[in-house]
Parts: C-alpha cells; sequence; structure tokens
C-alpha cells in the first residue's frame, strides 16, 4: 500500500490584492476537491500558488489546478505558479500546463 501524504492548503494574504496559496503533501483524486472547493476572497487580482512542497500530483491534481486557474480567470485575476520542483516542471511541461499557467524562471 502507498504511503499518503494528506494536502496542507496555507492559505496567505500578502496584501489586499494577492492570495498565496502554499500546497504539500498529496494532490490526487482524494484531496483535489480540497483545493477546487476553496472559498477565496473577493477583490483578489493575484494568486500565488506555490508547488514546491507537493510530494505527488496526479491526473486529477492536474485537472484541479487547471479548474482552479479557471476559477481565477472568472474572477479578472491572474494565476501564478511562484514555485514548483524540477519535477513538476518538466510534468507541466509534457502535458503543456506550462502554456497555460506563469511559471517562475527555471
Amino acid at each position: 500500500m502507498l504511503d499518503k501524504t494528506p494536502l496542507r492548503i496555507d492559505v496567505a494574504t500578502p496584501d489586499a490584492t494577492t492570495i498565496r496559496l502554499a500546497l504539500s503533501g498529496d494532490l490526487d483524486f482524494d484531496t483535489a476537491a480540497d483545493l477546487t472547493g476553496l472559498t477565496l476572497d473577493a477583490g483578489y487580482r493575484r494568486l500565488d500558488v506555490d508547488l514546491s512542497e507537493l510530494a505527488f500530483i496526479d491526473s486529477s491534481g492536474l485537472a484541479a489546478l487547471v479548474r482552479l486557474q479557471r476559477q481565477v480567470e472568472g474572477a479578472d485575476a491572474v494565476l501564478h505558479v511562484v514555485a514548483l520542483t524540477p519535477y513538476l516542471r518538466n510534468l507541466m511541461r509534457m502535458t503543456g500546463l506550462d502554456k497555460l499557467f506563469s511559471l517562475p524562471p527555471g
């Protein structure tokens, strides 16, 4: 049996128009709804997402990130991935999601 790490989503508001999400643990079929079910405060213009502490992500987790991107666009805001692992950067490239998300240089 695989060891699972619960998904943790830390939410911070560094300024009045920015929300920062730091995800850690597993973003998968069992936890994707935790991300897509988040209620974000009104009035934000930028959502920064830190993926550098994710232990695992599957297709359900990737789909949750895409749904989050759409939710942010619907609020006339911009989603930025501000940190990620080399593995996730490669996965984003292989799936074409690097074109959807604003990724940090690296």
